[in-house]
This record gives structure tokens, C-alpha cells and sequence, in this order.
């Protein structure tokens, strides 16, 4: 019953997420995800560059009967817990958050940012962290390998629609800004392509399939 209502809570997050139009690339830990160990960090990578200008971290105190539809409902109960500033107001791709030391329990992170151009963005993730987890909880992020199509190139850019990279990004479309023109340079639309994205979202390697 509990990985059922994490689950459905995690579909909510993901469409209200969605929905706010959020250019995220992956979380650190998976939205969803149930870990064995608790993590010592979390990590917010967006597809462009943004800047957070607030994190909110709670446990999720509902009891377990209640929590499907609390959480559905977005009014879960939550003990909010205090985190360092450190990481705000930094316009970046990747966000390291530090956490301090967690017991085993649901967990629900909040943010909000502005993206490059400027617009309000926000979104909502949670983890659990328990004993019944998965060994891995993906604290390191180094190379995220996936399949795609070419859907436009232009310049040292190219967008791709792909499919998920790793065990972490979902799949979506995004465009790619690349330091070396020769990289992309014997690709065109409609090509079917593999690809390796490091954890800053850049892309390494890109060849037919």
C-alpha cells in the first residue's frame, strides 16, 4: 500500500510539474524513488540554465492510511526541515542541495526558480527512504545513455526528441548547444541517433543507430 501511494502521489507531482511548464532535466534522488540509503545530497538539473530562489524540504507525516489522498489532495501533513541557503540564487544547469542526516521516511521537496529568459518556474518531487529500498540511490550522476530522433540542427545546436537517458531523465525534446560545430555536423533531421549526456546535460557522443 505504501509504494502504491508513493506511486499515484509521484504521477500528481509529475503532472503538476509538468503542467508548470518546467524545464527540468532530472532530480537526485528519482522522483518516486524508495532508497535503502539516505542520501546526503539532492540535485535539481534543468535543461537551461536557472537560478533557485527557494527550496522547500519537509517529511511527510500523514499516516500511511492517509496519505494517498492527502497527497492527492496537496495538503499532506509536513515537518518542514530546515536547509542551508547555500544554493540559491545561483544561476545554474545543476543544483547541489546538502541535506543533513535523515531517518527513514517520506520526503517532499518544493522549489521554485527563474529560468534564463526570466519566467517563474517551480515543481514538487519526493523520495522515501527505507529499509525494504534499493540499494542504489544515485548519488553520482557521471553519464546518462539513451536513443533519440534529430529534429532540427542549427549552427552548434541540435534538438533531439529522446527517449529516458539513464534511470534518471524522462524523455523529452532538447536542444543541445555544442562547443564543436564537427560533433553534429553529419547529422539532419529525422535521424535516428544514439547519445551519452554528462550530469551538467551536455551532450558527449552522438552517432547513428
Amino acid at each position: 500500500m505504501r509504494i502504491l501511494g508513493i506511486f499515484v502521489l509521484s504521477l500528481f507531482l509529475n503532472f503538476s510539474t509538468a503542467t508548470a511548464h518546467s524545464p527540468v532535466g532530472f532530480v537526485v534522488p528519482k522522483d518516486g524513488s524508495i532508497i535503502k540509503k539516505a542520501p546526503e545530497k539532492m540535485e535539481i538539473v534543468f535543461t537551461a540554465p536557472a537560478k533557485l530562489i527557494k527550496v522547500e524540504f519537509s517529511k511527510v507525516t500523514s499516516n500511511q492510511e492517509k496519505l494517498l489522498l492527502s497527497g492527492l489532495l496537496g495538503n499532506e501533513a509536513l515537518a518542514p526541515i530546515k536547509l542551508d541557503k547555500e544554493h540559491l540564487m545561483k544561476e545554474s544547469r545543476r543544483h547541489i542541495i546538502s541535506l543533513p542526516k535523515l531517518d527513514d521516511g517520506i520526503y517532499k521537496t518544493a522549489w521554485r526558480a527563474l529560468s534564463e529568459d526570466g519566467h517563474a518556474i517551480k515543481g514538487e518531487f519526493i523520495f522515501e527512504v527505507s529499509p525494504k529500498g534499493s540499494d542504489l540511490s544515485v548519488d553520482d550522476v557521471k553519464l546518462l545513455i539513451g536513443e533519440g530522433q534529430v529534429k532540427r540542427v542549427r549552427g552548434t545546436k541540435i534538438t533531439i526528441k529522446h527517449g529516458p537517458l539513464g534511470e534518471l531523465m524522462p524523455a523529452m525534446t532538447m536542444e543541445f548547444n555544442v562547443s564543436d560545430k564537427k560533433l553534429i555536423s553529419n547529422f539532419k533531421r529525422g535521424d535516428e541517433v544514439k547519445i551519452q549526456v554528462n550530469e551538467e546535460l551536455q551532450l558527449l557522443k552522438i552517432e547513428s543507430k
